[in-house]
Protein backbone atom coordinates (compact mmCIF):
# COMPACT_ATOMS: atom_id res chain seq x y z
CA UNK A 1 0.00 0.00 0.00
CA UNK A 2 1.81 3.03 -0.87
CA UNK A 3 -0.10 6.68 0.43
CA UNK A 4 1.23 9.66 -2.48
CA UNK A 5 0.83 13.33 -0.77
CA UNK A 6 -1.21 16.44 -3.04
CA UNK A 7 -0.55 19.70 -2.36
CA UNK A 8 -3.18 20.75 -4.90
CA UNK A 9 -6.50 20.19 -3.94
CA UNK A 10 -7.46 20.08 -8.02
CA UNK A 11 -4.91 17.23 -8.45
CA UNK A 12 -6.45 15.37 -5.38
CA UNK A 13 -9.90 15.43 -6.71
CA UNK A 14 -8.41 14.60 -10.49
CA UNK A 15 -6.57 10.98 -8.74
CA UNK A 16 -8.85 10.27 -6.08
CA UNK A 17 -12.79 11.73 -6.73
CA UNK A 18 -13.85 9.38 -8.26
CA UNK A 19 -13.05 6.82 -5.29
CA UNK A 20 -14.72 9.40 -3.18
CA UNK A 21 -18.10 9.55 -4.96
CA UNK A 22 -18.60 5.86 -5.84
CA UNK A 23 -19.81 5.85 -2.25
CA UNK A 24 -20.63 9.20 -1.05
CA UNK A 25 -22.71 8.01 1.80
CA UNK A 26 -19.68 6.54 3.63
CA UNK A 27 -17.46 9.43 2.16
CA UNK A 28 -19.46 12.35 2.67
CA UNK A 29 -17.75 14.43 4.90
CA UNK A 30 -14.75 13.81 2.69
CA UNK A 31 -16.79 15.16 -0.28
CA UNK A 32 -17.95 18.11 1.73
CA UNK A 33 -14.54 19.20 2.60
CA UNK A 34 -12.99 18.55 -0.86
CA UNK A 35 -15.64 20.87 -1.84
CA UNK A 36 -15.30 23.11 0.46
CA UNK A 37 -11.31 23.53 -0.33
CA UNK A 38 -12.47 23.79 -3.69
CA UNK A 39 -14.77 26.80 -3.05
CA UNK A 40 -12.17 28.55 -0.74
CA UNK A 41 -13.85 27.75 2.31
CA UNK A 42 -11.14 25.79 3.62
CA UNK A 43 -7.77 24.56 3.48
CA UNK A 44 -6.29 21.82 3.23
CA UNK A 45 -3.79 20.86 5.31
CA UNK A 46 -3.98 16.59 4.42
CA UNK A 47 -4.63 15.39 0.86
CA UNK A 48 -3.62 11.59 0.49
CA UNK A 49 -4.61 9.08 -1.95
CA UNK A 50 -4.09 5.77 -1.13
CA UNK A 51 -2.64 3.08 -3.79
CA UNK A 52 -2.48 -0.83 -4.20
CA UNK A 53 -0.78 -1.84 -7.30
CA UNK A 54 -1.45 0.97 -9.74
CA UNK A 55 -4.81 1.46 -8.55
CA UNK A 56 -6.71 4.39 -6.00
CA UNK A 57 -8.24 2.21 -3.19
CA UNK A 58 -9.06 4.69 -0.74
CA UNK A 59 -8.26 8.75 0.36
CA UNK A 60 -7.16 10.81 3.89
CA UNK A 61 -7.98 13.95 3.90
CA UNK A 62 -8.11 17.12 6.47
CA UNK A 63 -8.85 20.52 6.63
CA UNK A 64 -6.51 22.85 8.85
CA UNK A 65 -8.28 23.41 12.33
CA UNK A 66 -10.04 19.97 11.63
CA UNK A 67 -9.58 16.45 12.87
CA UNK A 68 -7.72 13.77 10.45
CA UNK A 69 -10.75 12.05 8.52
CA UNK A 70 -10.02 8.86 7.65
CA UNK A 71 -13.76 7.35 6.54
CA UNK A 72 -11.81 6.32 3.20
CA UNK A 73 -8.91 4.58 4.41
CA UNK A 74 -8.69 0.84 4.12
CA UNK A 75 -7.73 -0.28 7.82
CA UNK A 76 -4.65 -2.17 6.46
CA UNK A 77 -3.41 1.27 5.30
CA UNK A 78 -3.12 2.46 8.53
CA UNK A 79 1.14 1.61 8.09
CA UNK A 80 1.31 3.83 4.95
CA UNK A 81 -0.96 6.99 6.18
CA UNK A 82 0.57 7.06 9.81
CA UNK A 83 4.23 7.29 7.94
CA UNK A 84 2.31 10.12 5.31
CA UNK A 85 1.43 12.03 8.20
CA UNK A 86 4.28 12.21 10.52
CA UNK A 87 5.99 13.39 7.23
CA UNK A 88 3.48 15.78 6.26
CA UNK A 89 1.03 17.02 8.98
CA UNK A 90 3.03 16.03 11.95
CA UNK A 91 0.48 17.81 14.40
CA UNK A 92 -2.26 15.85 13.90
CA UNK A 93 -4.21 15.64 17.36
CA UNK A 94 -7.60 14.41 16.41
CA UNK A 95 -8.85 11.66 14.24
CA UNK A 96 -11.99 10.98 13.04
CA UNK A 97 -14.26 8.38 11.08
CA UNK A 98 -15.72 4.88 11.20
CA UNK A 99 -14.04 3.06 14.28
CA UNK A 100 -12.49 0.35 12.95
CA UNK A 101 -10.44 2.59 10.77
CA UNK A 102 -9.68 5.22 13.26
CA UNK A 103 -8.70 2.52 16.09
CA UNK A 104 -6.28 1.23 13.28
CA UNK A 105 -4.46 4.73 12.72
CA UNK A 106 -4.57 5.85 16.52
CA UNK A 107 -3.00 2.33 17.49
CA UNK A 108 0.03 3.62 15.23
CA UNK A 109 -0.23 7.08 15.73
CA UNK A 110 0.67 7.54 19.62
CA UNK A 111 0.02 6.17 22.49
CA UNK A 112 -2.24 7.83 24.99
CA UNK A 113 -5.47 10.11 24.17
CA UNK A 114 -9.24 9.22 24.48
CA UNK A 115 -11.93 9.21 22.65
CA UNK A 116 -14.63 11.98 22.35
CA UNK A 117 -17.48 10.53 21.07
CA UNK A 118 -19.14 7.48 19.54
CA UNK A 119 -21.31 8.03 17.20
CA UNK A 120 -24.39 6.36 14.54
CA UNK A 121 -24.57 7.10 11.08
CA UNK A 122 -28.17 6.78 9.95
CA UNK A 123 -29.25 6.81 6.29
CA UNK A 124 -33.10 8.17 5.63
CA UNK A 125 -35.61 5.47 3.89
CA UNK A 126 -38.85 5.91 3.71
CA UNK A 127 -39.60 9.19 5.42
CA UNK A 128 -42.38 8.45 8.65
CA UNK A 129 -43.94 11.83 8.69
CA UNK A 130 -44.20 12.04 12.76
CA UNK A 131 -47.80 13.08 14.38
CA UNK A 132 -47.11 16.13 15.97
CA UNK A 133 -48.52 19.82 16.48
CA UNK A 134 -47.32 22.58 15.00
CA UNK A 135 -46.27 23.43 11.23
CA UNK A 136 -42.29 23.95 9.31
CA UNK A 137 -41.13 27.12 8.25
CA UNK A 138 -37.62 27.35 6.56
CA UNK A 139 -35.36 29.70 8.57
CA UNK A 140 -35.19 33.38 6.62
CA UNK A 141 -32.51 36.05 7.05
CA UNK A 142 -34.74 37.89 10.03
CA UNK A 143 -33.41 34.25 11.59
CA UNK A 144 -30.38 34.58 11.72
CA UNK A 145 -30.04 35.48 15.40
CA UNK A 146 -32.47 32.93 16.68
CA UNK A 147 -30.26 30.21 14.84
CA UNK A 148 -27.06 31.65 15.71
CA UNK A 149 -27.87 31.51 19.33
CA UNK A 150 -29.81 27.82 19.14
CA UNK A 151 -26.44 26.47 17.03
CA UNK A 152 -24.16 27.68 20.05
CA UNK A 153 -26.18 26.33 22.66
CA UNK A 154 -26.08 23.21 20.69
CA UNK A 155 -22.50 23.07 20.64
CA UNK A 156 -22.02 24.54 24.04
CA UNK A 157 -24.49 21.37 25.78
CA UNK A 158 -22.76 18.94 23.48
CA UNK A 159 -19.16 19.17 24.08
CA UNK A 160 -19.36 21.14 27.39
CA UNK A 161 -17.31 24.12 26.08
CA UNK A 162 -17.30 27.77 27.84
CA UNK A 163 -20.41 30.12 25.95
CA UNK A 164 -17.55 31.90 23.92
CA UNK A 165 -15.36 29.10 22.42
CA UNK A 166 -19.13 27.53 21.38
CA UNK A 167 -20.14 30.48 19.51
CA UNK A 168 -16.87 30.53 17.45
CA UNK A 169 -17.42 27.10 16.69
CA UNK A 170 -21.03 27.71 15.75
CA UNK A 171 -19.68 30.55 13.49
CA UNK A 172 -17.34 28.87 12.04
CA UNK A 173 -19.64 26.71 10.22
CA UNK A 174 -22.56 29.24 9.44
CA UNK A 175 -20.77 29.66 6.02
CA UNK A 176 -21.76 26.34 4.87
CA UNK A 177 -24.38 25.62 2.28
CA UNK A 178 -27.54 24.82 4.12
CA UNK A 179 -30.96 24.97 5.03
CA UNK A 180 -32.42 25.29 7.96
CA UNK A 181 -36.46 24.39 9.05
CA UNK A 182 -37.78 25.93 12.24
CA UNK A 183 -40.69 23.73 13.43
CA UNK A 184 -43.45 26.34 14.97
CA UNK A 185 -45.99 26.01 17.39
CA UNK A 186 -48.84 28.92 17.10
CA UNK A 187 -46.25 30.81 15.86
CA UNK A 188 -43.82 30.63 18.26
CA UNK A 189 -40.53 28.38 17.18
CA UNK A 190 -40.01 25.59 19.58
CA UNK A 191 -37.25 23.45 17.76
CA UNK A 192 -34.64 24.03 14.55
CA UNK A 193 -32.71 21.26 11.98
CA UNK A 194 -30.36 22.38 9.26
CA UNK A 195 -29.06 20.06 6.24
CA UNK A 196 -26.15 20.63 3.92
CA UNK A 197 -27.46 20.92 0.30
CA UNK A 198 -26.51 18.48 -1.66
CA UNK A 199 -22.87 17.37 -2.18
CA UNK A 200 -22.01 13.98 -4.29
CA UNK A 201 -25.65 13.43 -4.18
CA UNK A 202 -25.59 13.91 -0.49
CA UNK A 203 -27.55 15.84 2.20
CA UNK A 204 -26.30 15.82 6.35
CA UNK A 205 -29.12 16.75 8.76
CA UNK A 206 -27.99 18.26 11.83
CA UNK A 207 -27.40 20.08 14.17
CA UNK A 208 -31.13 19.64 15.54
CA UNK A 209 -31.82 21.48 18.71
CA UNK A 210 -34.45 22.13 20.50
CA UNK A 211 -34.88 24.29 23.96
CA UNK A 212 -34.97 22.24 27.33
CA UNK A 213 -38.52 23.87 28.18
CA UNK A 214 -39.96 22.62 24.55
CA UNK A 215 -38.57 18.67 24.37
CA UNK A 216 -40.41 15.66 24.76
CA UNK A 217 -43.16 16.53 22.48
CA UNK A 218 -41.86 15.32 19.38
CA UNK A 219 -40.62 18.75 17.89
CA UNK A 220 -37.16 17.10 17.43
CA UNK A 221 -38.63 14.46 15.01
CA UNK A 222 -41.19 16.99 12.86
CA UNK A 223 -38.49 19.51 12.41
CA UNK A 224 -35.82 16.49 11.45
CA UNK A 225 -38.27 15.16 9.14
CA UNK A 226 -39.15 18.54 7.60
CA UNK A 227 -35.49 19.40 6.42
CA UNK A 228 -35.13 15.56 5.67
CA UNK A 229 -38.08 16.36 3.20
CA UNK A 230 -36.29 20.01 1.84
CA UNK A 231 -33.24 18.34 1.14
CA UNK A 232 -34.55 15.39 -0.69
CA UNK A 233 -36.79 18.16 -2.77
CA UNK A 234 -33.23 20.06 -3.27
CA UNK A 235 -32.05 16.95 -4.87
CA UNK A 236 -30.35 14.51 -2.24
CA UNK A 237 -30.48 11.09 -3.35
CA UNK A 238 -29.35 10.37 0.33
CA UNK A 239 -29.72 12.06 3.53
CA UNK A 240 -27.38 10.95 6.07
CA UNK A 241 -26.91 12.25 9.91
CA UNK A 242 -25.06 10.89 12.77
CA UNK A 243 -26.21 10.42 16.47
CA UNK A 244 -24.40 10.00 19.50
CA UNK A 245 -24.87 6.08 20.82
CA UNK A 246 -25.29 6.97 24.17
CA UNK A 247 -28.32 9.41 23.40
CA UNK A 248 -31.23 6.68 23.33
CA UNK A 249 -33.43 9.58 22.83
CA UNK A 250 -32.06 10.90 19.64
CA UNK A 251 -31.10 7.40 17.95
CA UNK A 252 -35.20 6.00 18.74
CA UNK A 253 -35.77 9.43 17.09
CA UNK A 254 -34.85 9.35 13.76
CA UNK A 255 -35.15 5.64 13.92
CA UNK A 256 -38.80 6.37 14.15
CA UNK A 257 -39.22 8.98 11.10
CA UNK A 258 -37.27 6.34 9.02
CA UNK A 259 -33.72 6.93 9.52
CA UNK A 260 -31.29 3.02 9.16
CA UNK A 261 -28.31 2.55 10.78
CA UNK A 262 -25.16 2.19 8.26
CA UNK A 263 -22.04 2.17 11.12
CA UNK A 264 -20.52 3.54 14.47
CA UNK A 265 -18.30 6.34 13.92
CA UNK A 266 -15.53 7.45 16.76
CA UNK A 267 -13.40 10.53 17.28
CA UNK A 268 -9.83 10.30 19.29
CA UNK A 269 -8.36 12.90 20.54
CA UNK A 270 -4.78 13.57 21.82
CA UNK A 271 -5.36 16.93 23.45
Amino acid sequence: MEALSHQDITGFVATAGAFLEADPVNHSVHLTAVDAALRGHRRAATLLSLHENGTVVGAVTRMAGRPLHVAAMPPAAAPAVVAAVREHDPEVSQVTGPRDRVDAFRALWRPGGREVYVLRLYRLGELVEPDVPGAPRLATAADDDLVTGWWTDFVEELDGLPREVAAQRALDSRWMSAGHVLWLVDGVPVSWAASTTPVGGVSRVGPVFTPREHRRHGYAAAATAAISRWARQEGADHVVLTADVQDPTANSVYRGIGFRHISDWSEHSWD
